[in-house]
């Protein structure tokens, strides 16, 4: 596999769009196969400019398996190279991160930024709490502060006792394991509760599922609890739940159902907080994010029936499927000129098939009818039916007449005569 510094070398070619000294820096090595010499070789002449070409670079090395590091330069250059970064520049979070060199160190994926700014812009200049679990050196911390504004209270969580006193006094941060409930419990009643948790801690499956667990029912309404780097869930060595243990991310699908439980379930009292309290899950590349707000009981509304009170859905639908009935009818009755006075010649059987498709509707609507006719709340309904069939029966009267006289019509001396003039009126639309 390629060096660290091998790698540099060829990327440092693609971004000043030397393709050909790419290739050079890809002869036949002792550092790597012909096979794997190959496919590089082909990734790196794939893809119209150089960003695609380090991009290409990237996803070979993560098939051959390669060291993530290496991977992940590719892909920072694919960025760099591109037009990505011009999006992602008016994101305050993003230009924070870039500018403070000098400030506290910390690692961010750069797609996290737009979901942070998504889901936390409306706490800015707020006086919100906010939960950070794992501090590092507290360039997190310093991240949350700057975003949120000086109204914000920031607390951390993190395992090393020397980072409390790195970060103070801005800061508050309690030092404790975050698979511990007892612990988080204390650290939300004494601060809490919170409008914002982030847990960025160990990542292991079994200190992000207690976590979540123990701290989204303390959380306050319309809270946002988020979850980084959910990508250990598959990473084995993270898989502290042993064997058959549960991954994170499988925990994050389950509460799907929960969102959907009114939907399923057959329980009288739904079970807090995830089929109660969880308003939403949002997932993206390595995050979850979990809303808090009261689960309210869905429900479906009916409009364009003119009724809003006692009107249940069940008899509002069956309203509209007899509104859909009867105004096709009376369109294929009344709708259209007479057939046969439209200055073309009826084609044979064209009356006789428009006055079967009437009689089907017809029955259709006798059948709505008799449905309705058993709901006892809705007599306003079956009054309105009553007039609508009686406009149909009219239409289909009126469709008789038009029947009649047409065939008269066809039959007389004078349309046979004028059926030359007629035909040649016809061609004479078509063309």
């Amino acid at each position: 596999m390629l060096s660290r510094d091998s790698l540099a070398n060829l990327l440092m070619s693609i971004a000043t769009g030397d393709r050909a000294r790419a290739a050079d820096l890809l002869s036949p090595s002792e550092e790597i196969d012909e096979p794997t010499r190959a496919l590089l070789i082909e990734a790196v002449a794939v893809g119209p400019d150089r960003s695609a070409h380090a991009r290409s670079l990237g996803d070979a090395l993560r098939s051959l398996g390669a060291p993530r590091h290496l991977e992940n330069e590719c892909y920072r250059v694919a960025f760099y190279s591109g037009d990505e970064w011009q999006a992602l520049a008016a994101n305050p979070l993003f230009a924070f991160h870039s500018a403070n060199k000098g400030g506290r160190s910390a690692d961010k994926w750069v797609h996290y930024f737009d979901i942070y700014a998504r889901h936390l812009e409306k706490y800015r200049g707020r006086p919100v709490r906010v939960l950070e679990i794992g501090v590092g050196r507290g360039g997190g911390l310093e991240l949350m502060g700057h975003f949120l504004g000086p109204q914000a209270t920031v607390v951390g969580i993190d395992l090393d006792k020397a980072i409390r006193i790195a970060v103070e006094p801005r800061y508050v941060v309690e030092v404790g394991d975050q698979a511990d409930p007892e612990f988080l419990r204390l650290v939300a009643g004494k601060h809490g509760p919170f409008d914002v948790v982030i847990d960025d801690g160990g990542h292991t499956m079994r200190q992000q599922i207690v976590s979540v667990e123990t701290l989204f029912p303390l959380l306050a309404e319309g809270a946002t609890y988020l979850v980084e780097d959910c990508h250990t869930s598959y990473m084995p060595e993270y898989a502290d739940q042993g064997p058959d243990g549960q991954t994170f991310l499988s925990w994050a699908k389950d509460r799907m159902d929960d969102l959907n439980a009114y939907h399923f379930s057959k329980q009288k009292d739904l079970p807090a907080p995830w089929q109660t309290d969880l308003a939403s899950v949002h997932a993206y590349d390595s995050v979850v994010v979990f809303e808090k707000g009261r689960h309210a009981a869905p429900f479906c509304e009916v409009s364009g029936t003119n009724e809003f009170i006692g009107h249940d859905r069940l008899a509002a639908t069956r309203e509209l499927e007899l509104i859909a009935a009867r105004d096709a009818a009376i369109a294929s009755a009344v709708g259209r000129a007479p057939v046969g006075m439209a200055g073309i010649e009826p084609r044979p059987g064209e009356v006789d098939a428009r006055y079967a498709q009437l009689a089907g509707l017809r029955d259709e609507l006798q059948r709505l009818i008799r449905d309705l006719g058993q709901q006892e709340d809705v007599p306003d309904l079956r009054r309105e039916l009553a007039e609508r069939d009686e406009a149909l029966e009219q239409a289909r009267c009126d469709l008789r007449d038009a029947l009649a006289t047409t065939r008269m019509i066809r039959r007389s001396n004078s349309w046979r005569l004028t059926a030359p003039l007629r035909r040649i009126k016809h061609l004479l639309r078509r063309s």
